[in-house]
């Protein structure tokens, strides 16, 4: 880290600010040469452009200031300025005198592809990532977001963490791998997400603590085109307010707001009476889609299907419902909705949520001090997702979505492919598969290899990583070959091998990656061999 820090100095010492940027520059008040500010860096940044991607490094302090970030001339998808700490963890910012970052953007000159990396956002007296019309293609992750963003700001309503007055059309956002604690409700509205007139937004792989605020995520206004809300962790309550209606939500979609996919999300969260997770309220006959979710919840409502008519504004099914002294669901969300305490009640109401299970998802701390929301090995949830989209391919921990995933956020033990095989004689690769039950204790589990040559060589590899190395002809060496077994095809091209795993507790969250290489003259490897996709044994 030290070379870093000296090599980015002497980039900032032998060139004073370029007439375009790009390239690493460094934060640092105590450098001299470097930026003393990420104010001062904002201003280089919008007064001299950028011609490729800039990379802002921040040497480690807490940071005290509001930064005005005006639109950057050149930045684009490829040339996109990220502010990150040279050591991780090591950078906090507090807003000075109202939020911590205003971005702002005109019609003829977007403000886009700014991108925030290991930020730890602890405080303002306004919000943390503010952002108004005409700003586009931001990038949030692995950020830390403090629950005291309090707006003091005259005329405004809202404690938010992160705004988003968007214009329809412009390209979403990209929140991933953060943690965002709301502001708990005091003399204003608490939001974490507030996103209006959004698009193909992408939340997804974040930890939510609601913390007595009101809305987690709320989107409003004229949301047409698809947001995809998945593997995102809620945790905490919500604001208990006086009113006899559904209001307060972890998701809320308003009634002109709709098209979002909301997939594979674990809901751990002690309710009010009138708060929910999800609120859907679209008027119009496109749907929200809430599948593959977890709803382990103590009081208030699962879902609310927020406008009665004849209008089938949602679309709902394989998730888990346990519903402690509260309902599965209710429709319309005033006083006088009608609730759902139990699954069977729910799907005879709406004919949503067919394959959908009402069960404890065995969690193993659902509601602790830090809340631990992964299934034990014995949960129901397996296989339980249905309509799964393509883009879900991992869990929250990063493990691999198998063909048949679990409902909620975690994946629990499964065999998973990834990757692609690469073809040898006649243009056919070798595939891989397996059979028997991916458990601890399991003792039919196997693998499977089929589409190969007949009475050939087949090496299996496992290791304990997954690599992406290039074999030249298109194939791949996709695990760490830390262990190597061989075995001969038989007349079919196929092979069978048995792999019992233990009952060992010690096993459980390992994970374990595996590939066949079989010799094959019609394979375009020059090693003369051809590959199966991998396999990850998750446990």
């Amino acid at each position: 880290m030290k070379h870093l820090l000296l090599s980015v100095s002497a980039g900032l010492l032998a060139a004073v600010t370029p007439a375009q940027m790009s390239g690493t520059y460094l934060v640092d008040p105590g450098t001299p040469g470097a930026f003393a500010s990420f104010t001062e860096a904002v201003n280089a940044l919008f007064v001299n452009g950028v011609n490729g991607p800039v990379e802002v490094f921040v040497a480690p302090g807490a940071y005290t200031e509001s930064v005005l970030f005006p639109p950057i001339s050149g930045a684009s998808s490829t040339n996109t300025i990220t502010f990150q700490p040279l050591q991780a963890g090591s950078v906090t910012i507090h807003g000075a005198g109202g939020d911590t970052f205003a971005m702002l953007g005109v019609a003829f000159q977007h403000n886009r592809s700014v991108i925030f990396d290991g930020i730890w956002f602890v405080g303002a007296p306004g919000h943390a990532i503010s952002g108004t019309t005409w700003v586009e293609d931001m990038e949030i992750r692995n950020c830390y977001f403090a629950g005291e963003h309090r707006s003091t700001a005259a005329g405004e309503y809202r404690h938010l963490v992160i705004l988003s007055e968007n214009q329809t059309g412009q390209i979403g956002w990209r929140v991933h791998h953060n943690t965002i604690t709301l502001a708990s409700y005091t003399n204003r509205t608490s939001y974490g997400i507030y996103l209006s007139n959004g698009g193909n937004w992408e939340i997804h792989h974040n930890v939510i603590d609601c913390n007595g605020g009101d809305y987690g995520l709320y989107l409003i206004n004229n949301n047409t085109t698809l947001d995809t809300i998945y593997d995102n962790l809620f945790v905490g309550t919500l604001h208990a307010t006086t009113s006899s209606g559904i209001g307060q939500a972890a998701i809320k979609a308003d009634v002109s707001n709709y098209n979002n996919r909301i997939l594979h999300n674990t809901f751990a969260m002690v309710l009010p009476a009138n708060a929910c997770c999800i609120s859907s309220g679209s008027t119009a006959a496109a749907q929200n889609y809430i599948y593959g979710n977890i709803f382990e919840i103590v009081g208030g409502t699962a879902i609310v299907r927020a406008v009665i008519g004849s209008v089938t504004n949602l679309s709902s099914d394989g998730n888990v419902f346990h519903c402690l002294g509260g309902n599965v669901g209710r429709l319309d969300a005033s006083s006088s909705g009608t609730p759902y305490p139990t699954l069977a009640d729910w799907q005879l109401a709406t004919a949503q949520d067919a394959a959908s299970l009402e069960a404890d998802p065995q969690l193993n701390d659902p509601f602790g001090s830090p809340p631990d929301l992964r299934p034990a090995p014995t949960s129901p949830i397996v296989g339980v997702a249905v309509n799964t989209s393509t883009w879900v391919t991992d869990d929250f921990a990063g493990r691999l979505r198998d063909a048949n995933p679990d409902a909620g956020a975690y994946e629990s033990t499964s065999f998973a492919l990834y990757g692609h095989g690469c073809a040898g004689t006649g243009g056919l690769a070798p595939a891989l598969g397996s059979s028997g039950t991916a458990a601890l204790g399991s003792p039919n589990f196997a693998f499977e290899l089929s589409q190969a040559p007949p009475i050939s060589i087949a090496v299996l590899a496992g290791g304990v990583q997954s690599v992406a190395v290039p074999l030249g002809g298109g194939c791949d060496l996709l695990t760490t070959p830390d262990a190597m077994v061989a075995f001969v095809t038989d007349p079919s091209g196929l092979v069978t091998v048995p792999f019992g795993i233990p009952n060992n507790p010690a096993l459980s969250g390992s994970n374990s990656y595996f590939q066949f290489a079989v010799a094959d003259i019609g394979s375009a490897s020059p090693l003369g061999l051809s590959f199966t996709e991998g396999g990850a044994l998750q446990l």
